[in-house]
């Protein structure tokens, strides 16, 4: 099998960059990228102070689940692109991150975000010429459930 773009170590290292430096609130939940599988794309964080919303119960704030699903979620778009409709370099695939956007978000809180360690997972459901579809998983390092998703986002411009 030839080296498809989510492979290449460059389009990788472009993509980590991105969302562990550049955008500032994914920088700000502390997110690291951990997986680039397009069918099973994983990013993992671990729990500070700063992203309580129960201080005395040392529980995850709701918005930093939601927000933590949305990235997931936008990184997996990425990558399935990236693999079914690759550009001719990495410049040109990293474009595509400005040409998306939320546009529907379900969470379903299952059970109190406590944790040292949190894994966030994402399969893109429909890759359409418009609008993705995805679903997303957010567990503690015990692999306890602790939110589950559903997205649909934008894709502009995409022939």
């Amino acid at each position: 099998m030839t080296n498809t773009m989510t492979e290449n170590q460059s389009f990788q290292s472009a993509l980590k960059h991105v969302m562990e430096e550049k955008i500032p609130f994914c920088k700000l939940l502390g997110l690291q990228l951990s997986n680039f599988d397009p069918d099973h794309p994983q990013l993992t964080f671990c729990m500070r102070e700063q992203l309580l919303g129960n201080f005395s119960k040392e529980m995850l704030h709701g918005g930093v689940i939601a927000s933590v699903l949305d990235s997931v979620a936008g990184f997996a778009i990425l990558l399935k692109m990236a693999q079914l409709n690759p550009k001719d370099d990495v410049l040109l695939q990293m474009k595509e991150f400005a040409n998306m956007s939320t546009i529907d978000l379900r969470i379903d809180y299952l059970q109190p975000g406590r944790g040292k360690q949190f894994t966030a997972s994402a399969e893109v459901t429909r890759l359409g010429k418009r609008v993705a579809n995805v679903l997303m998983d957010l567990r503690n390092e015990q692999n306890e459930r602790i939110a589950t998703g559903a997205a649909a986002f934008m894709l502009h411009g995409r022939v």
